[in-house]
């Protein structure tokens, strides 16, 4: 993947590079970036946030924490934690979670990526059993995520 693919968060907190084929674009509504196919079945959505420049947080507690308030309880062994390139670190889970009132299933991908001075939440939905299709090429996307010192 060249440096020409990579599309940058309009804050300047974060870049990754684009999947082949794939598109992104701002989201006005609720700030950060969404990544789709237009023929796919899923979304990427990715959003960053300034943290202290003198801390480093854990990325695993801030996806759990980040879990816990939308009351999704994973175990420990269900986190993996992945290097970026540029040295931060990502943690990142996969679930299915139902929607009690139309009984509809969702496979969700989450990540939270941490450096110091950013912090950086990922959050691939899809069908659940339509995962297989883009899980692999979420992932190798999410791999290249870098962030970036905003100033």
């Amino acid at each position: 993947m060249s440096e020409a693919q990579r599309f940058a968060d309009p804050d300047g907190r974060f870049d990754l590079v684009i999947p082949q084929g794939w598109s992104a674009a701002p989201d006005e509504e609720d700030g950060g970036v969404e990544v789709w196919r237009e023929d796919g079945v899923g979304t990427l959505h990715l959003i960053a946030f300034e943290a202290s420049a003198d801390e480093f947080p854990d990325p695993a507690e801030e996806l759990y924490a980040f879990l816990e308030e939308r009351s999704v309880e994973l175990e420990e062994d269900e986190v993996e934690d992945v290097p970026l390139e540029d040295g931060s670190e990502l943690a990142l889970c996969e679930f299915v979670s139902e929607d009690e009132e139309d009984g509809e299933s969702l496979f969700w991908m989450v990540g939270v990526a941490t450096t110091p001075g950013a912090i950086c939440f990922a959050t691939y939905f899809c069908p659940a059993g339509e995962e297989e299709k883009e899980r692999d090429t979420v992932r190798l996307a999410l791999t290249t995520l870098r962030l970036l010192d905003a100033d």
